[in-house]
């Protein structure tokens, strides 16, 4: 080998040792590749466990509630509006029904209206007066220059009998001569004495008489009839009670079945001359009476005292005289008004709820129904819906909810008189219901309080639209019990 041979090839030799040194360093100062991590399969997440349903815990169950859906759903009620509520002895509501709040027809429950505001306006110590006036007085030779005037005040309990006292008083002082005339003024209540949403149908029967400012034994006549020998035939017409001189008669009542009562209805109008009398009575009942409304109470009541007066020797001159000023010869005083309450709530006497009604209007010279209205407000009732058309509750018109009506109740028990107002109450043999029923075609309404181991519960119930052989008081007494448990 030549030396230049040799020399290349040690060059070569040292080039490549010279170049395997320094890829082994380049490749050792590389950072090493991260390893390849395997991705595990995808494995679907289980679902968790859906949680256990729990069922809310349902409100406690009102007692009043359930009883009203029970009671309210007996076959005999349906289709009929029906409102109900019931309080505690505070005034909180403890359960109002559906219709509790919607204005209804409460008949004769609406005195309990009229019988409260009296307490209250007209005061426990009220008195009816009806007075006997004249000009001048009662001379020495005892004579009354001018007319003789009975002034009725109103009173729906003055009686003939009242009126027979009044002229012996009049004796008494010496009365023997009225150079004038008797007269009666009526004028205290308005000139129409019977409402005008008044059923024609009412207003003729004793139960509708209208209120007039001079009454007389409560407006009311008796007409007495004997039946036929069969049923179908006329029945025969025996006359009225007091008897009605001026009056003329249109009587057309048959003879009905053995045992059928009363099914005579009496029309006539204030101050009619013609009273029409339809309808049956019964077989076999000789006698048999119906009452009605007496037509012209102040003409009456006018005869009655008359014929007191000429009883005792008191002649009348008839002169015409001009109209002077009188004075009070004699006077009578009703029972005071907690008693003429009583015996109004008692029998449901829709005359002298009307009286007490006018009465209240007439003393604070404003219509009657604003008056009242006005006097429970300041009380604290809020009416919703109260149409206020008379003091009686004959007006089918009358309407008020079942709450109003237990709040009146309510305000009436707290007022000053409140004691009183409860005694008034019709109530149960065993003193746990004192309560005033209203009735009348396909009405029955019933308000009051439930009194039970010493707590009172006032409540109101109003049923309209009932089927006519509806037992509704016999019914209500399960749902009435059921307060207080």
């Amino acid at each position: 080998m030549s030396g230049k041979s040799a020399f290349g090839g040690l060059l070569l030799l040292a080039l490549g040792a010279a170049g395997g040194w320094y890829f082994h360093d380049w490749s050792a100062r590389r950072d090493p590749m991260p390893p390849v991590e395997e991705t595990p399969p995808l494995v679907a997440e289980a679902e968790p466990p859906a949680p256990e349903k729990v069922e809310p815990t349902p409100p406690p169950a009102n007692p009043l509630e359930q009883a009203f859906k029970d009671w309210s759903s007996a076959p005999e009620l349906a289709g009929a509006l029906i409102g109900y509520c019931v309080f505690d002895g505070e005034g909180k509501l403890l359960y109002g029904s559906p219709l509790a709040e919607t204005a209804l027809c409460p008949a004769s429950a609406l005195k309990t209206v009229t019988a409260g505001a009296a307490f209250g306006l007209l005061g426990p110590d009220f008195r009816f007066r009806t007075e006997v006036l004249a000009a001048g007085g009662i001379s020495p030779a005892g004579t009354t220059t001018g007319d003789l005037v009975l002034k009725g005040g109103g009173d729906p309990t003055l009686s003939a009998e009242d009126l027979d006292v009044l002229a012996a008083q009049l004796a008494e002082k010496g009365l023997k001569r009225v150079e004038g005339s008797l007269k009666s003024d009526a004028s205290v209540f308005p000139a129409e004495p019977v409402n005008e949403h008044w059923n024609w149908g009412d207003i003729g029967n004793a139960y509708g008489t209208g209120a007039y400012g001079l009454n007389v034994d409560h407006n009311v006549m008796s007409l007495w009839f004997d039946p036929g020998v069969k049923e179908g035939e006329p029945a025969k017409f025996g006359g009225s009670i007091p008897a009605l001189g001026k009056t003329r008669w249109d009587v057309r009542v048959a003879t009905g079945p053995v045992g059928s009562g009363d099914g005579v209805s009496i029309f006539s109008s204030p101050y009619a001359e013609v009273v029409q009398v339809r309808g049956t009575v019964p077989l076999g009942e000789k006698g048999f009476t119906v009452r009605g409304s007496v037509p012209n109470p102040p003409k009456l009541a006018e005869e009655i005292f008359r014929a007191a007066l000429v009883k005792r020797g008191v002649t009348f001159g008839g002169r015409p005289h001009a109209v002077e000023e009188t004075v009070p010869l004699a006077a009578h005083l009703s029972a005071p008004l907690p008693e003429i309450i009583d015996h109004m709530q008692l029998v449901s006497d829709n005359l002298e709820a009307q009286s007490l009604f006018l009465t209240m209007g007439r003393r604070a010279d404003a219509p009657a129904a604003q008056v009242v209205k006005e006097y429970w407000e300041k009380a604290g009732v809020r009416f919703t819906g109260l149409r206020l058309i008379d003091g009686s509750g004959l007006a089918r018109a009358t309407m008020i909810t079942p709450v109003d009506l237990a709040r009146v109740n309510i305000a009436a028990l707290k007022g000053p008189d409140g004691a009183r107002y409860l005694q008034s109450l019709p109530g149960s043999s065993d003193g746990t219901l004192k309560a005033k029923r209203g009735a009348m075609s396909g009405v029955k309404t019933e308000v009051g309080f439930i009194i039970r181991d010493g707590k009172t519960y006032p409540f109101a119930l109003m049923a309209n639209g009932l089927g006519a052989n509806v037992d509704f008081w016999k019914l209500r007494m399960s749902l009435l019990e059921s307060i207080g448990q």
